[in-house]
């Protein structure tokens, strides 16, 4: 498609691809305990593709710009890794009366950072008792 300058255009392509692996397991090993443990990776990539930014009569004839849009494409790439791993335990004193404590751990990993690098990790840990009536 051709403008009046001898403009051409050519869409461009946002590629992504992501893949997880969860996995769990929650055990009983009597009436009174219960123990969870959870697990998930995720990554995830995805980029715009390089503009094309051909013009070629319009170059011949217009001085060349000042701004250089060989990168540009590279704002948006997005290469990351998560890891998330949790743990549940529960006590239940009575059929009526419990507690539980749980775990968080999550890993984030940011392998194309752009302005700043969003890398990082956190955890927690929470207790909860709880009554049924």
């Amino acid at each position: 498609m051709g403008g009046q300058d001898g403009y051409s255009r050519s869409l461009l392509d946002y590629n992504e691809e992501s893949n997880t692996l969860l996995a769990g397991v929650t055990i009983h090993p009597s009436d009174r305990w219960r123990i969870g443990l959870d697990a998930g990776y995720t990554t995830a990539e995805a980029g715009l593709d390089p503009f094309e930014l051909r013009a070629d009569d319009y170059v011949a004839r217009t001085p060349s710009m000042s701004f250089d849009f060989s990168r540009t494409h590279t704002y948006s790439d997005l290469d990351v890794s998560r890891l998330n791993l949790d743990a549940m335990f529960k006590y239940k004193f009575t059929d009526a009366f419990w507690m539980r404590l749980w775990y968080r751990y999550i890993d984030y990993t940011d392998d194309a950072p752009y302005l700043y690098d969003t890398s990082g990790s956190i955890q927690w840990a929470t207790a909860s008792v709880g009554y049924s009536f």
